[in-house]
């Protein structure tokens, strides 16, 4: 009888190691997956911020430039009425151009306001002071000196930006290449 009671008795406490084993086994295993979940939302995560900085990115580089094309137009129009009229900065600009500045000093701000680096937004925030400063100037020479000086600050804030894409997509390739 004690054979068969040890037999029990050894099978029983063979069954309870390895379920107790397996418990263990399980936890580790159920901790690794919810770890490696935990990091793929996170590279998801850091994958969708970086896709929306690029595009806002994008989005400003066009917008700044369509803007700084519209004060020269806008500039232009001021000339010709000044040199016709002989009065500066007292004719309405023709229909759409001052409608299409307002807009584009919006969407440059907006655009500004999303991207993470300082920098950019200190470059914007200069460049669109000296855009406004065209048009609160008291002459020609005065208005065309703020519009260069407003494209001086375009040329580093563009550099700044295309860094900065540079990274995102080297950032990118880490990721991926995980």
């Amino acid at each position: 009888m004690q054979d068969w009671l040890t037999t029990i008795a050894s099978v029983t406490i063979g069954g309870l190691i390895a379920a107790v084993s397996t418990w263990f086994n399980d936890g580790r295993i159920t901790k690794r997956g919810r770890e490696r979940r935990k990091e793929e939302r996170n590279e998801r995560l850091i994958a969708r911020n970086n896709e929306f900085q690029r595009e806002t990115l994008l989005a400003l580089q066009v917008a700044s430039q369509k803007l700084i094309r519209n004060a020269g137009a806008s500039l232009h129009q001021d000339i010709v009425a000044h040199r016709t009229t002989g009065k500066w900065h007292k004719q309405p600009l023709p229909n759409g151009l001052s409608d299409e500045q307002m807009e584009l000093t919006t969407q440059v701000m907006l655009l500004a306001n999303r991207v993470r680096d300082d920098q950019v937004r200190q470059l914007v925030d200069e460049f669109r002071i000296r855009l406004n400063h065209v048009f609160q100037t008291s002459g020609e020479v005065e208005s065309e000196f703020m519009l260069l000086s407003a494209g001086s600050i375009q040329g580093p804030l563009l550099d700044q930006i295309g860094q900065i894409l540079r990274d995102l997509d080297s950032a990118d390739k880490d990721i991926s290449s995980l």
